[in-house]
């Protein structure tokens, strides 16, 4: 996923980008990856961001922006039922690492 990197981009910018193989599914890349022999054929799918290496993401989000605590709040009755790190902790709809299990619609909007 190269959300962080096409989230800075302008219109303009993004005008201009080609995706050669957006239009195939991840088994089909997959596929081509085999029938090509690419080295990282066999290289398991994965949710980090390529350049952190073997950082967790939540330590280089806390080195590079520390740490702002605020309330979480359900989204249909605005009771407080936890606390987060900082909001750049999560993404709309995430609830892994917030503490409680909640219903899915309950994160379904941001700040």
């Amino acid at each position: 996923d190269q959300s962080y990197f096409l989230c800075a981009l302008n219109q303009t910018q993004l005008s201009k980008l080609m995706f050669p193989i957006g239009h195939l599914e991840k088994y089909q890349v997959r596929e081509l990856a085999d029938e090509f022999e690419l080295p990282n054929r066999q290289r398991p799918d994965s949710q980090g961001l390529c350049f952190l290496g073997k950082l967790k993401f939540s330590d280089f989000l806390e080195a590079n922006l520390g740490t702002r605590p605020g309330p979480i709040l359900d989204a249909f009755t605005n009771e407080t039922i936890g606390e987060h790190k900082g909001v750049w902790y999560h993404t709309v709809g995430q609830r892994k690492g917030i503490g409680n299990s909640l219903d899915p619609l309950a994160t379904a909007r941001g700040p």
